[in-house]
């Protein structure tokens, strides 16, 4: 059977057989006061209870007669030399396996580490464009009014860049103004109708760029702008035909092209550069 015991260092060591565990009592390395315990399973106790285990005090071997050398000594006390170097290899044994457990255990944390880092740097663009977005967009400026509508005439004809909500709406904004002012301006003077006009074919181009470049800060299509021009195509040739089924048809699918450029108008842009260039949004000092 095989027995365990703690020694005076709290370590565990194992011996194969009682013969073993009784040398070490003679060799004064376990004494009646150290924890044993029977088979991997067994329940720690003090020495002194384990059955077969014999402590000499030191009285009785002074009382006690030196025995007579014979055959049978001789042979129980090569039995009990043997244990001690098996004693010892079995605690070599032991030593070396712990330093294996302690390195493999060290790989495993190091190969876990690893893995979490590039778990971390796999998905950190992932993270950042998903959950990340509109945090980074508070790190950035919105223009103004005014610079809104310095930067769609100083853009006259650029259909390439990408522009912000506030560009855009600012920009939309400044036309719809434009419109009520010259009504306004028309129903005092009617001759003043031409101004009108030039206003008009004035912001034609502006409005389609900055329209156009709205839709490359979502990173889509400038000509997303004319998906409602077929269905107003289409709606004029039926009621010029007088077929009110198409014509009713046809508004219906140039309204709900409307709603969907609408949407598309005021969706947050992209943070970072997409194929239609940097985020125009001014970053905050």
């Amino acid at each position: 059977m095989i027995y365990k015991f703690i020694d005076n260092n709290g370590s565990e060591i194992s011996v194969n057989s009682l013969e073993s565990l009784q040398a070490l009592v003679d060799s004064d390395t376990i004494n009646e006061n150290t924890k044993v315990k029977a088979g991997l399973r067994g329940k720690w106790t003090s020495a002194s209870k384990i059955e077969g285990l014999n402590f000499i005090k030191e009285e009785e071997i002074q009382n006690t007669p030196e025995p007579v050398e014979d055959i049978k000594s001789f042979i129980t006390q090569n039995e009990r030399i043997q244990p001690k170097e098996e004693i010892k290899k079995e605690e070599a044994i032991k030593v070396n396996k712990d330093e294996e457990v302690a390195e493999t255990k060290q790989v495993i944390q190091d190969i876990s580490e690893e893995n979490t880092e590039e778990i971390t740097s796999d998905n950190s663009d992932y993270y950042t464009e998903k959950f990340e977005k509109h945090d980074k967009l508070e790190n950035y400026m919105a223009p103004n009014f005014l610079d809104s509508i310095k930067i769609c005439f100083k853009k006259y004809f650029d259909f390439k860049g990408r522009a912000s909500r506030s560009e855009y709406w600012y920009f939309i904004l400044f036309i719809a103004l434009g419109y009520v002012a010259f009504f306004l301006l028309i129903l005092i003077a009617p001759v003043l109708l031409w101004l009108m006009g030039i206003f008009f074919i004035g912001i034609i181009i502006p409005a389609i760029s900055v329209t156009a470049r709205r839709l490359h800060d979502i990173n889509k299509s400038g000509w997303f702008q004319a998906i409602p021009i077929p269905p107003g195509i289409i709606e004029v040739v039926f009621a010029f035909n007088s077929i009110k089924a198409g014509e009713i048809i046809f508004l219906l699918i140039g309204i709900a092209c409307y709603i969907y450029l609408f949407i598309l108008y005021v969706t947050a842009g992209d943070s970072k550069q997409n194929r239609f260039g940097k985020n125009p949004l001014k970053q905050k000092k």
